[in-house]
Order: C-alpha cells, then structure tokens, then sequence
C-alpha cells in the first residue's frame, strides 16, 4: 500500500515558554526510561504553572512528540521530543493519576494532585488514542487559588449592581452562558463569594469541586464512590437552601432539574453553553423545557468571553482605520484616536500579552421578555428586545475595552460571528 506524505508540522516552537524543560533538555537527553521522566514532567508543570497555562498538551506525531501549553487562551507548541519520550511523559501522568497504563485503546479521565513552584495542583488528565500513540490532555487548576470577587471580575458597575439585586431578592434563576474555557465558573465563585457572609443556606453540586469555600456546603459527584447526580440533585434539594448551584446545565435532566427548583423558591445559579445570553433561551428549549417553565424561571441571563490582555511592556499605538471608526459608531460608541496592538518581549515570551481579561453582557427579563419567551418568540426577536431595554451587547463591551488599549481591535473576533453580528 502506498501512503501518501505526511504534511510537516510548521507551527513554530516557543521555547522561551518551557525554559526549565529546555533546559534539561540541553543538560540530559530526552527521557528514555521512566526513572528519569519524572524531572522532566514537574518542569514542564513548573513552566506552565510559571506563565498561568490553563492546559497542558503532549500530542504524538509520526517522528516526534509535540508538547504544547495553552496560555491566554491559544496553544503554544514550546517543545519537541522523541516519540518514545512522549510515550515516557504519558505513561508518567497516567500513573500519576492511578489510571490503567496497560489500557492504550479505550479513553481514560483521572485526576491527580502535583505541588509545583509553590502551588498545589489539581490535575484533570484525559488520554485518547490516536494513530500515532496516546495523546495526553491535562487541564491544570491551582488547588489554593483566591476566589475573585465581583467587582474584580471586570464586570461594569450597572451589570455588578444588577446581580447583587438579583442575589438580595433570593428568586428566580441566573445562568452564566459562554463557550468552555471562558470564566463562567470564575463569575459564579465570585457571586458565592458576595454570599458566603450573608445569612443564607448554600447548597452547590459541582463535578469537581474548584474551589472550597467555608461556610457553604458543596457537593461533588462522584459516581466511582456511588454518588450519581441524581442522588447528589436529591440530597441538595432536601438540604433546606435558600441558594443551589449546580456546576452546569449539561442535559435533559440537569436542565428540569434547574427549573423545578427555581419554581419552587430557591434561587439557582449554574452555567450553560450558549453563545449569548438570549441564547440560554433556545439552549433550554432544546434541553425539552417549555417556554412556560423558562418564561416563569429565568431571571438573569450573563453572558462572558475571554479576551487576551495587551502587555503593557510591548504594546505599541496603531492608527485606527476607517472600518474600526465605523464598528465603533455603529454600535453608539465615540471612536478613540488611536488603537494599540502587540508586539511581544521576553517578559510576555514573545506573545504580546499578559494575561486575559472579561467581557459580559448582562439581559434582565422584564415582563415583556418573559411574554416573548411564552409565545415562542426566537432569537433575533429576543435579541432585539434585550437591545431595546438597555442590554449592552459582548460587543459593546469588547469595544469599550479595545479603546482603553486593554485588549487589540483583533481579539474582537474571537467572540464569534453571533457575537459580532449582536449589535
């Protein structure tokens, strides 16, 4: 059989993002046994831990193994090794968690703890198999790590005064919508947090368990241990909480769940995958719910993205081009005079940014939003009410961000076309 060539990867390796791995790298060979794969794998952790790397990546390759770190959100490649060295540094994390190392065929999920760089670790580890050998996927979470609060989320201080009503009225539901990976858990801490000192029951059920908070009892699934969402569901509602968080409405069941007990005079938190806000509506609507139960449910739909923050080190002016000018008059906004744009340096390891900052937008039903839900009113329909009554857009908010020479003009397309098109 003849087989075609294989494409070289050409993606770039930033090393200046693994530089203990590197290191080693230049001091030893790459591991060719497990006895010395252990040092390198806690470099490779102690790197990402260093530039706040949410994911970890080694994906195999017909003659190499590339090592990857999502940093502000897009994948850097900072490393290649041989493949029998990735082989090494996956079979390390696989013991790690405790999960089969014979089983190279069938997807694996485990957890682990790790202390790097003076920062206790969760470790969430999946391995699939690929042609090429297993691939390893490990989402880092810092086990210690400070629950913001509300006003540190980079929410604007009408959308801050309207949760913090909504959380003294004690009714009703509030979902945070958004892709995965874009702070959703972040602002539902940060609402715990603005009620763990009130005199209130707090029940959540979450699947892990982020953050340990005290004075607020958390539940986590478990159905190793014979805790199924279902039982945990039962348990928290018999719990007496005046708020439930559940960790995502991610089915059918979850989503019943969530509207029989905002029905019934609880208020409830939790989060959902949906691009907007309005589209929490047509998420529910696909979960079975009727547009009765969310027209007497919803309260507060959020939506949120994660832009990468300019470092304030690089950056340099741009001039700002006629199309920008326009973006910003079309949607009510003074264009600024000038925009800024990325450049890199050592300090941001050549990426031209520093982190990542919120963009929201906050909808608020009002009587005539739950009479459009009840007639079975659809996006655009909502979207324009939602527009009409002083919602602002992920947009609007992406754009006033922008001017302050926080965030490039061209982080707005990573809000999607949906988002873009809002306003």
């Amino acid at each position: 059989m003849i087989h075609a060539a294989v494409p070289v990867n050409e993606r770039q390796i930033e090393p200046r993002l693994a530089k203990r791995f590197h290191q080693l790298l230049q001091q030893h060979a790459p591991p060719a046994d497990l006895a010395f794969t252990e040092e390198f794998a806690m470099a490779l952790v102690a790197d990402a831990v260093q530039w706040k790397a949410s994911d970890l990546h080694v994906e195999p390759a017909v003659a190499e193994t590339r090592i990857r770190m999502r940093v502000d959100g897009l994948l850097h490649d900072v490393a290649a090794v041989p493949a029998v060295s990735g082989r090494h540094i996956v079979t390390y994390f696989k013991v790690l968690a405790q999960m089969d190392t014979s089983a190279l065929a069938r997807p694996e999920h485990g957890h682990a703890r790790m202390d790097a760089s003076g920062m206790q670790l969760d470790l969430r580890i999946t391995v699939v198999p690929t042609p090429n050998g297993e691939m390893l996927g490990i989402r880092l979470l810092d086990g210690l790590r400070t629950v913001l609060r509300l006003d540190e989320i980079g929410m604007s201080g009408p959308e801050q005064s309207h949760l913090r009503q909504w959380l003294s009225e004690i009714q009703g539901m509030l979902l945070v919508c958004g892709p995965v990976g874009s702070g959703k858990t972040t602002t539902l801490y940060s609402l715990l947090r603005e009620l763990q000192g009130r005199p209130c029951g707090i029940v959540t059920l979450e699947d892990p368990v982020e953050n340990l908070m005290d004075g607020i009892t958390q539940i986590e699934v478990n159905e190793k241990r014979g805790l199924t969402f279902s039982d945990a569901i039962r348990a928290m509602l018999r719990l007496d909480p005046d708020f439930l968080l559940l960790g995502e409405i991610r089915d059918p069941e979850s989503a019943h769940t969530a509207i029989t007990a905002a029905g019934s005079g609880q208020a409830l938190l939790s989060t959902l995958h949906a691009r907007d806000s309005v589209g929490a509506v047509t998420a529910l609507r696909n979960y079975g719910v009727k547009n009765w139960e969310i027209s007497a449910a919803l309260e507060i739909g959020v939506a949120q993205r994660l832009l990468r923050r300019l470092c304030l080190r690089c950056r340099v002016e741009t001039e700002i081009t006629d199309a920008q000018k326009e973006c910003f008059s079309e949607n009510g906004m003074v264009a600024p005079t000038r925009l800024w744009k990325p450049i890199g340096c050592d300090v941001c390891a050549g990426t031209g940014f520093d982190g990542r900052l919120g963009v929201f937008e906050l909808w608020r039903l009002d009587s005539e939003a739950r009479s459009l839900i009840q007639h079975g009113a659809d996006e655009p329909a909502l979207r324009q009410h939602a527009k009409a009554s002083g919602s602002r857009t992920l947009l609007a908010d992406a754009l006033e961000k922008t001017a302050a020479g926080l965030t490039p003009f061209a982080e707005i397309l990573r809000l999607g076309r949906q988002a873009r098109s809002a306003a």
